[in-house]
């Protein structure tokens, strides 16, 4: 059975001691025991109890069962084994063998990938999880950097509705004027800037505290997120966001992989296989928690106006995708960024209702 670690908002110290732990032992790459277990820890930002952490979840346990012991699985919550900005240093460093990988953080060596970060009006976040994985299995450059940065690609984290809750009372786009607003990727980021919002970037792992001390006063998460983080205990009005938008992918390193079993890299491959459907499950699950626990706490869903919404959209088909595109041809021809943004686009809309899901911010409150 897969062990889980949760750690709070203040485990930084103890994530200190660990890594320092690790280097004196020199542990590094997936952990064996002279023929016994291979041992797979997993790093996880966030906290448990949302649809990104379940599946991390799911996915480790089901791989220690499947192979029969073969493989030991540990994860790691809320920063506690690596931040989030340090996930894919770590993974290359051996201090964990398997982790949540956010693009964002990396631009550098993942311009390709931070596609996953560009807000789109009305995208199904289901089909956006099938049209990245198209990505992955049919463009090379794409596929590429994994293998660059020294990871395997498990899949792509399911992002739940997107949405923006605020500390201060909003009732439309006017009042978002002036505001500080934490948001992870430059392609949000510059739209809300257009709609008169001070944008700001902080881990995850500060995010709270911000909050709560009124330093920001907004934060951009999956619905579920926001609510498995505490967010809406201090920020009680949500809105969707200019557009659903991707995060993170789950992912080991190259070097953990290598080492696995054959049969045990087949359980992996199988897993992997089932990781969408799991997914939309999860995503569905943790909508509507989200939308009950959101509101019995007092916190009120915020509509924007047809109008507010026309502009929104406006400002993220304009300013969005060239942000991304403009990041993106300083490691590749630009041509290569504008058949790649053609392609997701056009996969996503092949996928889209394929599954049925559901936005869930979309029918919070009006059932």
């Amino acid at each position: 059975m897969t062990r889980t670690t949760t750690r709070g908002r203040a485990s930084r110290f103890l994530a200190i001691l660990s890594v320092v732990a690790l280097a004196i032992s020199g542990c590094g790459g997936a952990a064996s025991n002279a023929g016994g277990p291979v041992e797979i820890r997993a790093a996880q930002v966030l906290p448990p109890g949302g649809s990104q952490s379940d599946l991390i979840a799911w996915f480790m346990s089901e791989l220690e069962k499947r192979t029969d012991g073969q493989v030991k699985t540990d994860v790691t919550y809320g920063g506690g084994l690596l931040a989030g900005t340090d996930t894919l240093p770590g993974l290359q460093q051996g201090r964990a063998e398997a982790g949540n990988v956010v693009p964002a953080y990396f631009p550098a060596e993942l311009p390709l990938n931070n596609i996953n970060m560009v807000p789109i009006s009305d995208a199904d976040q289901s089909a956006r999880l099938r049209a990245l994985q198209d990505l992955a299995d049919g463009v090379e450059q794409f596929e590429r950097e994994f293998e660059q940065q020294q990871i395997e690609l498990i899949g792509f984290l399911p992002n739940n509705a997107s949405a923006v809750t605020f500390g201060p009372e909003v009732t439309s786009l006017a009042d978002v004027e002036g505001l500080k607003i934490r948001i992870p990727a430059q392609p949000s980021s510059v739209v809300w800037e257009e709609l008169g919002a001070k944008a700001t970037f902080q881990a995850s792992e500060e995010v709270y505290e911000s909050v709560e001390r009124g330093i920001v006063d907004g934060v951009t998460y999956p619905m579920d997120t926001q609510v498995a983080n505490g967010i809406t205990d201090v920020a009680k009005y949500m809105a969707s966001d200019v557009g659903e938008s991707g995060g993170s992918v789950f992912a080991f390193s190259s070097r953990t992989y290598e080492r696995l079993p054959e049969d045990a890299k087949e359980v992996v491959e199988q897993l992997k296989k089932e990781w969408p459907a799991k997914a939309d499950e999860l995503m569905t699950k943790y909508d509507r928690q989200a939308c009950r626990d959101f509101l019995e706490s007092g916190g009120t869903i915020v509509r924007w106006s047809k109008a507010d919404r026309e502009t929104m959209k406006e400002a993220v088909e304009r300013l969005a995708p060239p942000v991304w595109k403009a990041e993106a041809a300083k490691s590749v021809d630009r041509s290569v960024a504008d058949e790649l943004w053609q392609q997701y686009t056009d996969s996503l809309a092949r996928h889209s209702g394929e599954t049925g899901y559901v936005n869930g911010l979309s029918t919070c409150g009006r059932n």
